[in-house]
């Protein structure tokens, strides 16, 4: 029971610090202003396929704004983590803090458990917002079913920022430096989100000179990436080739139920929900065994 009250206070004391934290708050505003102005303008592409067209293409609008939140909800992660240890090292207030009653596992698990909480905080808040502005905008009326799918791609989105929470805490562990943390950090996530997969392509490319044994070499090693797995789950698996979704369109396809979509997905799932606690798991030991005697 002790051990309870001695996280529940530091994951509180964590909690509080971040939204104190003005480089926290600076990338929240621009987080929410970014994906406002994307669901603003998806909204409008929406109100045309339903005046126009006479079909409101909802996949459409959910789309644009999964492929920004998955771009920068890692950076939440980033943010939240990269100096959450060796900052309290190197300032001599983590060997303050071990002092007092209170043992090391209770200090990693109080500030994963307030890192996680406030990115929790910022999706469901940022993500309902700008979703919700993309229907009003749009004209089309909002089911509960719709609200229900967007609150599971809240979750989605949660356990992927996790991932990288996961990341970046064990990276801050093993640095010696701040701005060291955050450097590897930003290119952890440029490489795993943005480069890898174009890189790979052009080698595959250059050693096979065939396009599609190219695109299906990448995607064998796509399939081993969070950001894969995420927009997967959320909009479906796109052809290669016609650039279309093919069988459930991701969580925002009302065509089909949530159960046949969790049974097609559930492999994404389990990759989703699973790897951030094994990278959680792996940053507790690593913080465990760190010599904080310096």
């Amino acid at each position: 029971m002790e051990n309870f009250s001695n996280v529940k206070v530091i994951a509180q004391k964590e909690f509080a610090d971040h939204l104190k934290s003005p480089v926290f708050l600076s990338f929240t505003a621009t987080f929410t202003l970014v994906i406002l102005a994307y669901s603003c303008l998806q909204g409008m592409e929406v109100e045309y396929t339903l005046n126009v067209l006479g079909n409101p293409d909802l996949m459409r609008g959910f789309e644009g704004i999964v492929q920004v939140v998955g771009r920068f909800a890692p950076i939440i992660g980033i943010v939240l983590g990269f100096d959450a240890i060796v900052k309290e090292i190197k300032s001599s207030s983590m060997n303050v803090l071990l002092t007092h009653p209170v043992f090391r596992d209770n200090i990693i698990f109080g500030k994963i458990l307030g890192s996680g909480l406030c990115i929790l905080l910022v999706l469901f808040f940022s993500i309902n917002l700008a979703t919700g502005i993309m229907l009003i905008i749009s004209g089309v009326p909002v089911t509960m079913q719709q609200i229900t799918r967007i609150e599971i791609f809240v979750l989605l989105t949660f356990f992927y920022a996790l991932f990288f929470l996961a990341i970046s805490i064990m990276i801050s562990t093993i640095s010696k430096k701040s701005n060291n943390s955050l450097l590897f950090n930003i290119i952890f996530w440029l490489v795993i989100t943005i480069l890898i997969t174009d890189l790979l392509f052009t080698v595959s490319l250059i050693l096979s000179g065939d396009s599609h044994s190219a695109q299906a070499q990448t995607q064998i090693f796509k399939n081993f990436l969070p950001d894969y797995q995420y927009t997967t789950t959320a909009i479906g698996i796109k052809d290669a080739d016609t650039g279309h979704t093919s069988g459930i369109g991701g969580i925002f396809d009302t065509r089909y139920t949530l159960g046949a979509w969790a049974g097609q997905f559930w492999p994404n799932l389990a990759y989703l929900f699973v790897l951030p606690f094994i990278l959680l798991i792996g940053s507790i030991l690593a913080f465990l065994k760190k010599d904080i005697t310096y």
